[in-house]
């Protein structure tokens, strides 16, 4: 994903991540964004008052994961337990280090090795699913997610191609999970489009829905004042550019990418600011990033 507009808004400051590398343990088509005016995304309806998580449920099986920056090459260190009982599972990632990090997990099924996927790229085979994990995190700081996990092999990095030190674990509680509970904010990602209600200034528990067939993320990055979504758009799909850039690079937030039909409960913290909503990542065969295909909405947090 650091290709093109991508590599542009890092040089501004963006840290998505690093990692992965070393191991140690059908709706209604929605309208697009053009020069004509933006892509203004459309409600999802599904939400709930309550907060699923406000308090952790006594018996519900919880993993935390811990990173820490690294230096050099050898990018962000990845710890975690080494077994967790599936099911409905709280996600927590405690960030150690002073730079944003998020924890993808990725799922191997069949005979295949942690080291053998930490070689893949595009096309991603069916044996290597993305799995969730827990959104960019900042400093010194902890998020958590609520999310499904059937028993298997797992591992936890930043992405799919980057160097770092990832951590592995197993889940060992038999399939059949409930899926999450409802949240007072939704992200319906689609292809190639979102969905949006209820996203607030501040901490947001926010259910973030993939009801396509794709993987898709959920990238949030506020636009200046007088950014129009088409010049966004220019940005992230030409590689030169004039003038000051129309976002602000240090207020980006960032889900992890779900498989098309998955969905969890995560954290994201906003502030008051249009933000264009974007899906930088590819389909599992490669081709262009999703944006490229229309994927970016503007959304308002008040």
């Amino acid at each position: 994903m650091r290709d093109r507009g991508l590599a542009r808004l890092l040089v501004l400051g963006v840290l998505l991540s690093g990692c992965g590398g070393e191991v140690t343990e059908a709706p209604d088509p929605i309208p697009r964004g053009d020069a004509r005016g933006p892509a203004v995304a459309p409600a999802a309806g599904g939400t709930a008052k309550r907060d699923p998580l406000a308090r952790a449920a006594a018996n519900r099986p919880t993993i935390t994961i811990t990173v820490d920056d690294g230096s050099g090459a050898g990018g962000a260190i990845y710890r975690t337990r080494r077994t967790v009982r599936g099911g409905l599972v709280e996600i927590r990632l405690r960030n150690r280090g002073d730079v944003p990090h998020k924890a993808q997990l990725w799922r191997i099924t069949g005979d295949h090795s942690v080291t053998e996927a930490l070689r893949i790229s595009h096309p991603q085979p069916e044996w290597l699913r993305t799995a969730g994990g827990v959104s960019v995190t900042a400093p010194r700081s902890t998020s958590r997610t609520l999310q499904s996990l059937p028993a298997g092999r797992y591992y936890v990095a930043g992405t799919l191609d980057e160097p770092g030190r990832v951590a592995s674990f197993e889940v060992t509680a038999p399939d059949g999970a409930p899926p999450p509970p409802r949240a007072p904010a939704r992200i319906e990602a689609i292809d190639y489009s979102f969905r949006v209600s209820g996203l607030r200034a501040g901490r947001n528990s926010v259910d973030f829905d993939n009801t396509g067939a794709a993987p898709h993320h959920a990238f949030l990055v506020p636009m200046r004042a007088d950014a129009t979504l088409a010049e966004v758009k220019r940005f992230f799909n030409t590689t030169s550019s004039t003038g000051p850039p129309p976002v602000d690079a240090e207020g980006t937030r960032e889900t992890v990418v779900l498989e098309g039909g998955e969905r969890q409960v995560t954290e994201l913290e906003l502030v008051a600011a249009r933000y264009a909503l974007i899906c930088l990542v590819r389909s599992r065969d490669g081709g262009p990033r999703h944006v490229e295909l229309g994927m970016i909405n503007e959304v308002t947090v008040r």
